[in-house]
């Protein structure tokens, strides 16, 4: 695992510093440091801001100001319940929980950006596809556990910051929500995002 990540890390460094003859982007790669703050049922269950997250996405230019882009993300919260005596319908527990989420959205986008040809270029976008929701809570010796793929959705707004050609500052954010299935609750949250854009 840690060799990928060092040859993608080569890969986006050899990018960066390309010399092209063209100066037009044609496709892109962005990969952003994730801090995610619970919403709605979300926040029920955890009510924590995550700090442990990522994104990476891989675009193209479809027109001079519009992108199409595909999507990965992990977010994970966690948070540690008092001791108390916690109930299940007709089941009682005391002690401990400790409850977490992982979330990891599959999607597809689209941005609008304004101010193609400038350093500071604003954008909105939005997206939807696929997100596996595993929610785990432990308490003691015990376990519950629900793995389930969600449909979801999301609007997004950000800008990135060219500091040189092809290399970029961004910083975006963005609101998951995903719908209920198979009888399990959808959930919500806002990612705040920052790290780096490679255009190719």
């Amino acid at each position: 695992m840690k060799k990928i990540k060092y040859i993608i890390v080569a890969a986006l460094i050899a990018f960066s510093f390309n010399n092209k003859v063209s100066s037009q982007e044609t496709s892109y790669i962005n990969m952003t440091y994730d801090m995610s703050m619970p919403f709605g049922n979300t926040a029920d269950y955890i009510s924590k801001t995550s700090f442990r997250g990522y994104t990476f996405e891989l675009g193209w230019y479809a027109a001079e100001a519009l992108t199409i882009g595909l999507r990965f993300s992990w977010h994970t919260f966690s948070e540690d319940m008092p001791y108390d005596t916690y109930y299940d319908g007709t089941i009682s527990l005391t002690g401990k929980q400790y409850r977490y989420i992982n979330s990891m959205p599959l999607t597809t986008g689209i941005k609008w950006i304004m101010n193609k040809n400038g350093h500071f270029r604003p954008f909105l976008g939005a997206g939807l596809g696929a997100y596996m929701q595993n929610i785990r809570t432990d308490m003691g010796v015990y376990t519950a556990e629900i793995k389930q793929w969600h449909f979801g959705f999301y609007p997004e707004a950000g800008f990135l910051y060219e500091f040189s050609y092809g290399t970029g500052l961004l910083l975006n954010a963005r609101y998951d929500n995903t719908l209920e299935a198979g009888g399990n609750n959808g959930h919500s949250y806002l990612t705040v995002s920052v790290g780096f854009h490679f255009g190719l």
